[in-house]
């Protein structure tokens, strides 16, 4: 059966990445919910899309705050902005979103979430880990293949039987993974990239998370890549759905692993749906 997995929660429905948003997806039915983090200055693993912060908070409107803006080459992306490595923790849980009050959450803190809601739901709940430019905050003197697998020995779920995942577009940071962990790996792909190698891949992880464009065509054809890689031995977990129940059937009856959603009851239904055999 595939994997439902919240993409940074619910952001379908509430804030991404607040805890609220990983609640309701996974009240949603979700098997899974997908996070990306980043590093504050003080070394804390921080739940957020990106490092810069002014499209997700006030902090244009802070002058505490306006010394800081600068400009950072993150990737290949030439960034002006406020980042999360330049402020503690304690700083970056001041900032608000541009709309409501969902303070920035730490790992720990959607670790704590993750558990406390598989016991309320009787089952374990799945996390899927996005470690964003792992080379850029290494370079900035924050490394973050420690911090991460202490925090995750802490928690107690280092474990495979867990059902964690560490995933990123950096391949060389998850070959490091490799040798360090025995949780399973997703290497993030993209078009950009070209042809995959899914042999290659599989030789250091154990899964692909493709563009869900290079999956299924616009015109609904199936496209090679998803049985390249299961004959490598590789899942595949699908990234981001957000259209109607239907196109998250179409997507699932491809045969994909899982697929990432921001809209977990929508998969769910699909699912359920197409389980059932009802008619598209």
């Amino acid at each position: 059966m595939p994997l439902v997995i919240g993409h940074r929660g619910a952001p379908g429905h509430l804030a991404e990445h607040s805890l609220e948003s990983y609640r309701l997806a996974i009240r949603m039915g979700a098997d899974a919910v997908e996070t990306d983090i980043v590093m504050s200055s003080d070394g804390v693993l921080v739940v957020r899309h990106e490092n810069e912060l002014s499209r997700t908070t006030d902090v244009a409107s802070r002058p505490e705050f306006a010394g800081r803006h600068t400009v950072r080459q993150v990737g290949d992306k030439l960034c002006r902005g406020w980042f999360t490595e330049d402020f503690t923790f304690a700083e970056l849980r001041s900032l608000h979103a541009p709309t409501a009050y969902d303070p920035i959450i730490s790992l720990d803190e959607l670790l704590l979430l993750v558990a406390e809601e598989s016991a309320r739901m009787g089952r374990r709940i799945g996390l899927h880990i996005e470690v964003k430019h792992p080379a850029y905050f290494a370079a900035a003197g924050l490394p973050m293949v420690g911090p991460l697998l202490q925090t995750l020995r802490d928690h107690g779920v280092d474990r495979p039987a867990t059902r964690v995942w560490i995933q990123s577009f950096d391949p060389e940071f998850v070959r490091r993974m490799d040798p360090l962990t025995s949780l399973p790996l997703v290497q993030l792909v993209d078009e950009t990239w070209g042809r995959i190698d899914c042999h290659a891949i599989a030789a250091y992880a154990d899964a692909i998370g493709p563009r869900r464009t290079m999956v299924l065509s616009a015109d609904g054809a199936v496209r090679p890549l998803l049985a390249e890689a299961h004959r490598a031995g590789l899942k595949v977990f699908v990234w981001t759905l957000r259209g109607p129940v239907g196109a998250h059937r179409a997507m699932l009856a491809t045969g994909v692993d899982g697929v990432f959603t921001d809209y977990a009851d929508r998969a769910v239904e699909a699912l359920a749906r197409t389980v059932v055999g009802e008619p598209a």
